[in-house]
């Protein structure tokens, strides 16, 4: 039993329980002291005395079995009598970390924390930060970033370097969740990997962080990219002892992932800032209930009407932007996805070659480097064609179950999905043209990612006959290009996102790590 969700967005503080699985679950008041009073050797007569004394409020013994019977017990917070529980299947939130492996156990990474403690410190993140902003003043002002990016390219052997030390980081970065986590007085569980979005990524769960208020909250969301940047004070003090140019490109490279890492339109670090900071953990499980309740013909759900009014307005606007941002991201990403294979097929055809020449001339640690970047280059590739899979297999079932005995609307659903499909037909197939890699020409800009648009237009007009007396068709687009994908991600799992704290609790997503 986690407590009152402290400093919360609510109006009512909700609850929360978790289940022996890890599932966090937000419950009402009564039934919170419902649960922690059953303890297994107290009747239902002494449990509702214990809760009567604590709710203010008189509980009989048959109100507290039927609390038992049709609520604790089917969310599986509660074990049967004979001490079986039911099989609950754990939700699959919106941009979670799928593959979820865990690697460290809790006592391991307990252990971890004792040592890394120190750096929480208050004297300590001071003299850290000012040292960071100092790196940065000195990186960007004084001594540049040149040197560094031009030893890297003119000697490829030392990427093999550079990604070490960006996964060694990345490893630092779920200590820093870990660590601060356990500073804060909540225990840390495992550490883990799994794939997020298209990438491997590095996970921690601080589900128990959740009993912290929002302070040791948002230290815990913080404390993977201070232990960045403990990192590249590390990298920079190196660097004065040996002026090893390369070590300059890794604390630029982490630069970057700082950055990425506080982006809060996914399950990174950022958008776990923003749930903290408003006290909403479940932002996503309220993205439907948001947007509907901005319909002004529609009574707004009560997953939204239980929210502060200024927590309201800051959520709906997180909700909003989001929504865009994953609609035109999804799209880009669809609609040019030829160009993505062009070009990773070029880049494998270039390094496959790579790799031999350096085979045959004994350069091992080359040829290592290239295989390792086949992987690399791989698994993006595999990742989108896994979203794009579990995208359909989503719709499908998500018509399939929402139109059940209304034929019409099944129908009418089925014909939307094929609509789409045909489009995506209309950007994929041929001319060869769409398969080009990116050409050096191409800039990446938004108005270059609407390139293959007039393709699938003149495809539309080309199958719908009337269209061809109506419509002039669109002229043709230059050569499609697409951004490079984003940086690897590092997960550190925050608090686990959890349900709306109406009357009848339901499961709520599994702590998402943020990469």
């Amino acid at each position: 039993m986690l407590g009152e969700y402290k400093d919360s967005g609510f109006k009512e503080p909700p609850f929360l329980a978790r289940r022996a699985d890890g599932q966090v679950l937000q419950l009402p008041r009564l039934l919170y002291l419902v649960a922690a009073s059953s303890d297994g050797s107290r009747s239902y007569g002494q449990i509702a005395e214990a809760v009567s004394e604590q709710f203010g409020r008189g509980v009989s013994a048959d109100n507290v079995q039927t609390l038992v019977d049709s609520k604790l017990r089917p969310l599986g917070v509660l074990a049967a009598p004979d001490g079986s529980s039911l099989k609950l299947e754990r939700p699959n939130p919106l941009l979670a970390l799928n593959f979820k492996t865990a690697v460290i156990p809790p006592a391991l990474v307990n252990a971890v924390t004792t040592v890394f403690r120190p750096w929480f410190w208050p004297l300590v993140v001071v003299a850290a930060l000012a040292g960071f902003f100092a790196l940065d003043w000195w990186l960007f002002f004084v001594h540049g970033i040149a040197q560094g990016l031009r030893h890297l390219v003119n000697e490829p052997v030392f990427f093999l370097i550079v990604f070490v030390l960006v996964v060694l980081s990345a490893a630092l970065h779920e200590c820093g969740h870990a660590t601060a986590c356990r500073y804060g007085g909540a225990h840390p569980g495992v550490m883990g990997v799994g794939i997020y979005l298209v990438w491997p990524a590095f996970y921690t769960d601080v589900t128990d962080a959740y009993r912290l208020g929002k302070g040791g909250r948002l230290r815990t969301d913080l404390g993977g990219v201070y232990f960045n940047a403990l990192f590249m004070l590390g990298a920079l003090g190196i660097y004065l002892l040996t002026h090893f140019e390369v070590l300059i490109a890794v604390i630029l490279l982490l630069q970057f992932e700082m950055l990425h890492q506080f982006l809060p339109f996914l399950r990174l670090d950022g958008y776990y800032v923003i749930a903290d900071l408003t006290g909403v953990p479940d932002i996503f499980a309220r993205m439907k209930p948001v947007l509907l309740s901005l319909l002004p013909w529609r009574k707004p759900d009560s997953r939204v009407t239980v929210l502060k009014g200024w927590v309201r307005i800051v959520v709906t606007a997180w909700v909003v932007l989001t929504v865009a941002f994953i609609l035109y991201a999804y799209g880009v990403m669809l609609l040019h996805m030829p160009t993505i294979v062009g070009t990773a097929w070029a880049s494998f055809v270039d390094l496959v070659g790579g790799a031999s020449i350096a085979v045959q001339h004994g350069q091992i640690a080359s040829g290592l480097f290239s295989a390792l970047q086949l992987v690399l280059l791989a698994l993006p590739i595999l990742g989108l064609v896994w979203m794009l899979v579990r995208l359909v297999q989503r719709l499908v079932l998500l018509a399939w179950v929402r139109t059940r005995g209304r034929p019409l609307h099944r129908a009418t659903s089925f014909l939307v999905m094929a609509a789409g499909a045909l489009l995506l037909a209309l950007a994929w197939i041929p001319p060869q043209g769409n398969y080009q890699p990116i050409s050096p020409s191409a800039h990446g800009t938004i108005n270059e990612s609407f390139d293959n648009g007039g393709a699938v237009f003149n495809g539309v007009v080309r199958l719908v006959p009337p269209l061809r007396d109506i419509v002039p068709a669109a002229s043709p687009s230059a050569a499609p290009s697409s951004s490079a994908p984003p940086v690897l991600p590092s997960p550190a799992a925050n608090p686990a996102a959890s349900s709306s704290p109406a009357a009848t609790p339901a499961a709520s997503p599994t702590p998402s790590p943020s990469p």
